[in-house]
């Protein structure tokens, strides 16, 4: 009878450690908390995260079991947006013993997001080992492997995103992170063998710098940096999103606490010679916008019978004159005081296809005869909270819509005159002033559909900027992307394909947020493909990783 009674004790914990489940919002809150935490640490997994609302804490492996199955029960619809769980079922897990290297770079689509956890979690359900490698659907195209500690990662970033936005992400990236400490270390199949390719004469070798890097970094020491490094442009950024300017300007509506660090920057640079690039923002400005929010530019309405959207930061450009004679002065101004070698334009482009759509830029549709009723009813389709995100793009990329096409034709041409009137302001203060832009990259791209995609939400033309700007730089962040390295070299080989032969092409690196092999492997690709240069986002992210400075160094050698 003794014996009976203890196996039926034992029995019961049993069935009530197997029915144990947590609340589907805690998992969530404890989903972003690690991705955070995991953010925070330089992407280093730790080895434990509590489980808010309750006194317990799940090691990583349990953790990457409640977090998949939370997303497997909110992806049970197979739609986009899905169902917030209500309770998400708690089960024993073990840590893998041993993780064989998977696919870096490159990404996984939110549908197969959902079918890599439904996998995960039937196989764990069955075998509470997790194993060296998770198969999954890479870039929609072809079954690869990647490892736990990245799918954890992906999961991670992914509930943050539906927390944040109602609805998945259109695809995660795949980015290396440090596993917890009882994980063992991801054994590498090969060795990799990156080819070293020399940069050829006269190479461009730039920076991105936010004022705040140079601040804390110490503006001398900085440029004396570059310079031993071989740089050869410093690219500083003088009008921001907030639209504070980095100068003592008589014109500008707000300023950051320290105007001189533009002055002292130019000094710097010519004392050691190099070049230097006054960076702004073009169509956002809070600070303009404080005092004229009429100027907020519309977008797609979200909802059915809503009012269309209002931008929080981006100016209505095309519309607003104002704004536009303004901005030009602020460059004069800065040509005037400080002589800078060039002028860099940053975000001179439509945000995306949702925004560009009031009263100014529908009356010029309505005037040259198109039918604006359906455009808004496409442009709803596509980007209000149950648009497809696909509708208006495959409709321009298909050409058998006049009215689509025509819209996404005028949008470019906004952006040709824009920059047409900016170029026109500064040489006629400075003739010989350098004029550059960068380009959202998949304007670039190879792939046609790439390309199709970027007219229809910036409307950046290539070939534009090409005929204008002595230099254009594609903004190849392969890893944000959702790339492998060799993204770089498509993209540098179909800018090149569009540009006038002195257009020089420089290629923008993801400097943040990557292994130092894979910023040596951006820089190779570039060169491969003939670039004209190498530009770093940015300073601070750079020089202040000792990895990535080494690597960096080593690759400009």
């Amino acid at each position: 009878m003794k014996r009976f009674l203890i196996l039926l004790v034992l029995l019961l914990l049993t069935v009530g450690l197997m029915a144990i489940e947590f609340d589907g919002a805690a998992i969530m809150k404890m989903a972003i908390n690690l991705n955070t935490k995991i953010n925070d640490s330089g992407r280093v997994i730790p080895d434990t995260i509590e489980i808010p609302g309750t006194d317990r804490s799940v090691s990583m492996e349990e953790a990457l079991y409640l977090i998949a199955k939370w997303m497997a029960i909110y992806g049970a619809n197979g739609e986009k947006i899905g169902q917030l769980p209500e309770s998400v079922p708690y089960i024993e897990v073990k840590a893998p013993q041993k993780q064989l290297q998977g696919e870096i770079g490159g990404m996984i689509n939110w549908p197969d997001i959902y079918e890599v956890s439904k996998q995960i979690t039937a196989k764990l359900e069955a075998d509470p080992l997790i194993p060296s490698q998770v198969e999954f659907l890479l870039n929609g195209e072809s079954m690869a492997v990647m490892t736990p500690d990245i799918l954890l990662y992906v999961l991670t970033r992914s509930v943050n995103w539906v927390n944040d936005n109602g609805s998945m992400p259109n695809y995660a990236s795949l980015r290396e992170v440090s596993g917890p400490s009882n994980w063992p270390p991801v054994e590498k199949a090969t060795s990799e063998v990156i080819e070293k390719i020399p940069g050829s004469e006269g190479e461009i070798r730039a920076v991105w710098a936010w004022s705040t890097d140079f601040i804390s970094y110490g503006v001398d020491r900085a440029v004396n940096e570059l310079k031993e490094a071989g740089f050869t442009d410093v690219f500083l950024l003088v009008k921001g999103t907030a639209g504070q300017v980095s100068w003592p300007s008589a014109i500008a509506y707000e300023k950051i606490s320290d105007t001189t660090i533009l002055e002292k920057t130019v000094a710097a640079c010519r004392e050691v010679g190099l070049r230097i690039h006054a960076w702004f923002v073009v169509n956002q400005d809070q600070a303009y916008l404080k005092r004229f929010p009429e100027s907020k530019m519309w977008g797609v309405p979200i909802e059915e019978g809503a009012d269309p959207q209002k931008a929080g930061s981006t100016v209505d450009f095309v519309q607003d004159t104002r704004y536009r004679e303004y901005l030009i002065d602020l460059m004069k101004e800065v040509i005037l005081l400080y002589d800078v070698d060039g002028i860099h334009l940053d975000y001179i482009r439509y945000p995306t296809g949702a925004w560009g759509w009031g009263p100014y830029n529908i009356g010029r549709a309505w005037l040259e005869g198109l039918d604006v009723d359906f455009l808004m009813e496409t442009a709803k389709e596509t980007w209000s909270s149950v648009g497809d995100n696909k509708k208006f793009i495959d409709l321009y990329r298909q050409f058998i819509y006049f009215d689509i096409n025509r819209w996404v034709e005028m949008r470019m041409d906004d952006i040709r005159a824009f920059v047409e009137e900016i170029k026109a302001g500064i040489e006629s203060v400075k003739p010989e002033i350098i004029y550059s832009a960068s380009l959202m990259p998949e304007g670039g791209d190879i792939d046609a559909a790439s390309n199709g995609f970027a007219m229809v939400h910036y409307g950046q033309r290539y070939a534009d900027f090409g005929e204008l700007c002595d230099i254009v730089i594609p903004m190849t962040y392969h890893l944000d992307f959702g790339e492998k390295a060799n993204w770089v070299a498509d993209v540098a080989t179909g800018t090149r394909d569009v540009m006038k032969s002195d257009t020089k092409v420089v290629m923008g690196i993801q400097a943040y947020d990557l292994s130092p092999a894979e910023l040596q492997k951006a820089i190779y690709y570039a060169r491969g493909a003939g670039a004209d240069g190498i530009m770093f986002f940015r300073f601070g992210t750079l020089f202040g990783n000792e990895n990535l400075k080494n690597a960096m160094l080593e690759a400009l050698k």
